[in-house]
Order: structure tokens, then sequence, then C-alpha cells
């Protein structure tokens, strides 16, 4: 073989070796893909092979149907030709890493923020769902600050009774007296900056409400509109599901605004695969929920609770709801 010949071999091959070697190696990129549905009306299998209602509340009324939370799998190593040939499958998203998993935090405290944050979005939908079933709100201080104590109840600012996180707004950043039930008695606590003390909002639950998912293996805070949801339907006499399949994503606060997730759109197919004819999607979602929106399925937008349960509501009559 000719000398010329000889190189153009080499040459092909050392190519096709640092291809190899390029298409191999990891990049800052992580993929999400649909995940596992789970209908929170329905019941879990434990470890111990015993079945489990997902919400369960002391007095319970018949529902119909199903209202399905929504995950996203995420693949977390990812070489260069797979995220090529997942770049090219409508079902999967490519996202920087840092985006999805902040630069100096370890996998443990990754995991563990998932964690509490699963743990927030199931306390703040019981109380958004007390909160729509007309229950009572609380503002209690968490922890001692800014004049007030652990355990203190906030009653009135500047002689205006307050229920709720946003009646303290305008007076977060100036110094006001504010009135407290401490020990179980009224007490006056002067020059008081609400923004430097920390606070939460409960309610007292009637209904015996709790909330089982040591069974799934799931994180993150975007299953509580769906919890929320689901305490609704099953403690109120009202059929909010109506025998359709349901399914839905969303942040929530203790006051029942919805806010936007990551994921929509693998969230959407996952639905769909599950056989959804509705899909709840936060307002702030919207475009993306609707580029990715089967024929077959009414994509609702939300910005609150209320606004989740007038839509099913409206579905139910066979009325027109805002879609995204």
């Amino acid at each position: 073989m000719k000398r010329r010949g000889i190189t153009v071999l080499l040459g092909a091959a050392l190519v096709a070796l640092l291809t190899w070697q390029s298409l191999s190696m990891d990049v800052a990129y992580v993929v999400m893909g649909p995940g596992p549905t789970e209908d929170v009306l329905g019941v879990v299998t434990d470890e111990d092979e015993t079945e489990q209602q997902i919400i369960s509340a002391d007095v319970e009324y018949d529902t119909n149907g199903e209202l399905r939370l929504t995950t996203v799998r995420v693949k977390q190593s990812v070489t260069l030709a797979q995220a090529l040939r997942f770049w090219m499958s409508n079902e999967n998203a490519i996202i920087p890493r840092d985006l999805v998993y902040p630069p100096g935090q370890s996998q443990e405290e990754i995991s563990a923020e998932q964690e509490a944050d699963w743990a927030e979005s199931q306390t703040n939908a019981e109380q958004a769902a007390l909160d729509f079933l007309g229950q009572p709100a609380e503002i209690l201080v968490v922890s001692d600050g800014a004049g007030l104590l652990e355990g203190d109840a906030v009653l009135q600012v500047d002689g205006t009774v307050v229920d709720s996180l946003d009646d303290l707004e305008n007076f977060a950043d100036s110094e006001t007296d504010v009135i407290v039930e401490r020990d179980g008695a009224e007490t006056t606590v002067e020059a008081v900056t609400l923004g430097d003390a920390e606070l939460e909002v409960t309610r007292e639950d009637p209904f015996g409400i709790e909330i089982h998912t040591e069974a799934l293996d799931i994180g993150g805070p975007s299953a509580g509109l769906v919890f929320a949801l689901g305490i609704v339907d099953l403690v109120e006499a009202e059929d909010l599901v109506g025998g359709l399949t349901v399914a839905g994503t969303g942040e929530i606060d203790a006051e029942g605004n919805v806010g936007g997730i990551g994921g929509i759109q693998q969230k959407i197919i996952a639905s769909s695969e599950a056989g959804a004819e509705v899909f709840l999607s936060p307002a702030a979602n919207c475009p993306d929920a609707a580029s990715v929106a089967p024929d077959n399925m009414t994509i609702v937008k939300v910005e609150t609770l209320a606004d989740a349960v007038s839509a099913l509501r409206s579905i139910n009559a066979g009325e027109q709801v805002e879609t995204c």
C-alpha cells in the first residue's frame, strides 16, 4: 500500500477514535422525560404489601374518576451521544445541569432539599384546602424575633384584624403596634417590623386529613395543587372529578396561589399516556403546555386552587373553561 493510502487510513482511524471518545464523554446537561403519575384519590402499597389511601380523612365522600399528580424522570449522567439522541426525541428535554442542580451542592444536599419541598407541598396543600373550605386562619410566629415570641398568634396590626400573610404586606418594612395572643391573653407589642419576623398561617383541621406518601418515591414541590384538590374532593359531598381522569401540577402556597413548575411538557405527555382527559396547568406554564397539548386533552389554565375547583365544576356542567 502506498504511503499516502496508509496516512489516509491512519487519519480516518484517528478521527473515528476521537469521535467515539467525544460521543462517550459526559456533558453538562441532564435529560427530563415523562415520569410516573399517581392517583391521589386512590391507594398505594407500602413495603409490607399493605394498601393505604394516599389521602384520608375522618369524613369521606365517594369520589369517581382519577386525580393524578405528575412527575418527570431526570437522567443525570448524559453522554454527548445520548444527548444528541434525546434531543431528537419529542418526549424529552435537554436542560443545562446548573438549571436543575445548583452548582456547589452535593447530591445529599439536593435530595434533602427535594424531600423538604415535598413535605412542604403537602403542608401547604392541606392549609390551602382548609382555607378554601372556610376554616379560619391563625398567623403564628415561628421563632423569636422582631419583639415577637415563638407561638405568638398575630391578631391585629395597627388596629386592623388580619388573617392572612397578604394582610401584612403593607406593614412589612415599617414599625407598627401588633396585638398578639400570648399564653392565652392578648398582649400589645410596640414598634414591630413584621418583615423581620418569621410567620406562618395555620388553620385548624376538623376533618382529620392525612396525606400518606411514604410509599411514593417522589420529591419536589409541584404536587401541591393536586393534593389540595384531592382533599377538597374527598371531604366535600360534591364530586369534583366527576368520573374523569384529571391530571395536573403546580406548586401551591398556604393561601391557595398556584406557581409555575418545571417539566410541564413531559408531565403532559405522561398524563396523556395515563389517559387523562383534563390537565390543570399553572398559568405561568401555559405557553409550554399549549405547545404539546394533545387533541383529546383540555389544558386548563389555573392561578389559584379556587380556579381549579371552578374549572372542574364547569367541565362537569358542560360549560366552557379558560384554557392555555
